[in-house]
C-alpha cells in the first residue's frame, strides 16, 4: 500500500482542531466544579484516560510488527510512544492500590480488532480506519464528560494536553486515508484510461 504522510504538518492541523475546540474545553472547565450525582472522580477520569491510552498502546505494538507501509509504522510507532508517555501523566491521580471505583462507567474504548486474518493492505487499511475511529471517539469522550468532570485543576491542564496530542493522532490517521484514497481513484483513472485505449484500438 503506497501511503504517503506528512508528519511534520501534523502540529498546524491540531492547533486548529484544538483551536476549535477550545472555546467548549474552556466553558466545560469552569463548570467542572458542578459535579452531579455519579459524576466521575478525579482518580476515575485518570482511570479511563490510561484504560483508552493502553488500549490503544497495545494495538499499536501489535501493528507495528506487521504493516509494511513506513507511514503506518511511523503512526503506530508515534501512538505507541505518546501513550506510554500519558501513562506517566495519569497514574498519579489514581490511588496507590490502583484501585478506583468504576462500578457502571463504560471505558468508551474502540472495539478490538482482530488482527489474526488480517495482512498486508487489509490489516493497513483496518488499521489506519479503526485509529481514527478511536482517536474521534476519544475527543469526545474529553470534551464531554471528561474534562466537565474534573475537578483538579491540574488534571484539567492535562486533559486539555492529551486532546491536543489526540487531535494530532487523529489528523495523521486521516492523512492516511486520504493518501490511500487518491491512490486508489488513480488507480482506477488509470485502469479506465486503459480500458478506452484499448478499446479504441480494436
Amino acid at each position: 500500500m503506497k501511503w504517503k504522510l506528512v508528519f511534520a504538518t501534523t502540529g498546524a492541523f491540531a492547533l486548529a482542531a484544538f483551536t476549535l475546540g477550545a472555546g467548549g474545553a474552556g466553558r466545560a472547565m469552569a463548570e467542572s466544579g458542578a459535579s452531579g450525582p455519579g459524576a466521575l472522580d478525579d482518580a476515575q477520569i485518570a482511570a479511563r484516560v490510561l484504560a483508552l491510552n493502553r488500549s490503544d498502546e497495545r494495538m499499536a505494538d501489535a501493528v507495528k510488527g506487521k504493516v509494511v507501509s513506513i507511514a503506518v509504522w511511523q503512526l503506530a510507532e508515534r501512538i505507541s510512544l505518546d501513550e506510554a508517555a500519558v501513562d506517566e501523566q495519569f497514574k498519579g491521580f489514581v490511588p496507590a492500590d490502583g484501585r478506583s471505583d468504576r462500578t457502571g462507567i463504560p471505558d468508551g474504548r474502540a472495539e478490538p480488532m482482530d488482527l489474526s486474518n488480517r495482512s498486508g493492505d487489509d490489516l493497513e487499511q483496518a488499521y489506519v480506519d479503526r485509529e481514527v475511529g478511536s482517536q474521534q471517539a476519544m475527543l469526545a469522550t474529553i470534551d464531554h464528560e471528561l474534562i466537565p468532570a474534573a475537578r483538579s485543576g491540574e488534571l484539567q491542564r492535562r486533559l486539555a494536553d492529551l486532546r491536543v496530542e489526540v487531535a494530532a493522532h487523529l489528523q495523521d490517521a486521516q492523512n492516511l486515508q486520504h493518501a490511500e484514497w487518491i491512490r486508489q481513484t488513480l488507480e482506477e483513472q488509470r485502469a479506465d484510461i486503459g480500458k478506452e485505449i484499448g478499446n479504441d484500438g480494436a
